[in-house]
This record gives structure tokens, sequence and C-alpha cells, in this order.
């Protein structure tokens, strides 16, 4: 099965495609990018501004185009738009073949493996991430999902859920599986990473314990936090940014004079 990726939204939702792609690769799949000659087109949608959402469905739109031209066998869509509207969005957009919300992901493989699209529906090792950006040295580890504030302006809470931390060891070996593609950096993603930790039981491991984990358990040269809000900043975490070369800081040219023309002011200082 050749399979066509449009990966739409931020960087977390880059990690939810690499995963799924993963998945499918494991069962059988080659990614392409030619979308008009792939057998499947998964979309990875966005819902969290009008633009994006529009984007979103622009992007479904175009990929039932290329269904209809005759080669692309099945449109597939997922994420934050698809959670949130899935219902609406089968019945203005019925050309897309599966409407799949993230608690219905695990239905991906067997339905496309009805429509006897899968080639090895028994494939017994999926899912390692699949990189799908174009600077293979940087990597997004999302380390949780969904989040627990409230805010007016916000509707991830409604899409994503509540606030769910990855087990440290889970996050430690795949982040060691980018290292092995590759990854020279590696960004630290979730809805707020300071949060990490907080559901995983009385003296369960924070954001500091898995920071050292990771410094620990790879050769990574630069590990950056992908955002900290204030709330989440706790005297030990900023001790260990501080006192470690390879987490949170620029390990770029510290003197002006050696930053690329255009970065350091137009007098060099």
């Amino acid at each position: 099965m050749k399979l066509g990726v449009i990966s739409l939204g931020c960087d977390k939702a880059t990690v939810d495609s690499e995963r799924l792609v993963g998945q499918l690769v494991g069962h059988g799949a080659v990614v392409t990018p030619d979308l008009p000659h792939a057998d499947v087109i998964l979309v990875n949608t966005c819902g969290f501004i009008d633009a994006a959402k529009q984007e979103s469905i622009d992007a479904m739109l175009s990929a039932a185009s290329l269904k209809a031209q005759g080669n692309v066998k099945a449109v597939v869509a997922v994420g934050c738009l698809v959670q949130r509207y899935k219902k609406e969005l089968q019945e203005e957009i019925p050309e897309v073949d599966l409407f799949l919300g993230f608690s219905d992901l695990h239905h991906l493989v067997p339905a496309l493996a009805e429509r006897g699209l899968i080639d090895d529906p028994l494939a017994t090792h999926p899912g390692v991430r699949q990189f799908l950006g174009e600077a293979t040295h940087v990597r997004y580890l999302k380390i949780s999902e969904g989040c627990d504030h409230t805010c007016a302006f916000c509707a991830i809470p409604l899409m994503r859920g509540k606030h769910r931390s990855e087990p440290l060891e889970r996050l430690v070996r795949e982040a060691q599986t980018l290292e092995a593609q590759g990854a020279q950096e590696i960004n630290l993603v979730a809805q707020d990473l300071g949060h990490y930790g907080r559901d995983l039981g009385p003296g369960g491991p924070g954001l500091p314990d898995l920071l050292e984990a990771l410094l620990a358990g790879t050769s990574v040269p630069w590990y950056r936090l992908l955002y900290v809000y204030s709330a989440g900043l706790t005297e030990r975490l900023v001790e260990l940014v501080a006192r470690s070369p390879r987490a949170g800081r620029d390990p770029g040219p510290r003197d002006p004079h050696d930053l690329p023309r255009g970065l350091s002011g137009r007098d060099g200082r």
C-alpha cells in the first residue's frame, strides 16, 4: 500500500502522524510524497482556530478530489477537527472513507485491512515512528496528552481530554529510537510540560526526573522544553537546566560575530 500523508497543525500533531504512519509501515505501507498516486491518503486535521479548521477541510476536499480521479482508493481523516466535529464532517464530506477520533484510532489498521488495502495485516512489530519532516536532525517527543486547564479561549481539553502522562520508561525508549534515526535535537512537547507526572501517583516522576532520565539514557546533544508555564517551573528544574549544557540552552555560538549575517543585529552587536 502506498500511503500519502497530509499532517496539519502543531508539533504534537506531527508526533501523532508519525506514530500512525509507523503503525501502517509496520503493516507493509510505503510512504509516498506523490499524493495523486497514493493508495490511501491520511489527513491529520487541526481544529484549534478557524483558519486551521478551513485548512483541514480544504485538505480533506483535495484528497477526496484525488480519489475521484481514480488512483486513490481511500481517504482517512483523523485529528482534532475530526474529534470535535466527526458527525458533522461525516454528513458534509461523505467522500472521506474514514473519520477516526482519538478513541477510534485502533480501528485504522482493521478498517484498511477490510478494504484489502493492508499488505501485511499480521505484522508483529508495527509502531516505530516514521520521520515526516524536513530537518532530519530535529525531532519531537510528546510526553503527555490532553490538558487540565479550562482556559475560555481554548478548546484543547474538549478535543484532547484530560492530561495523561506517558510512562517515563516508554519516553526514554522512544528518545533512544529517535537518536538511532539521527536526531541531534529533541524537543519535548505537550500542552503543559510542567504538568508531567502529576497523574502518575504520589512519588511518581516529574518533568525534572524525565529530563534527567533522557539525558542519562541518550547522547542526544540538545533537549529543548516547548514549553513550560511559569506555574510549572520548579527550583529543581531550573537548576537542572542551568547545570546541563544539553538541556534547554542554545548550543550555538555565544559571540555575536560568530552568528550568521542578519541574526546578530545591524552593527554585529
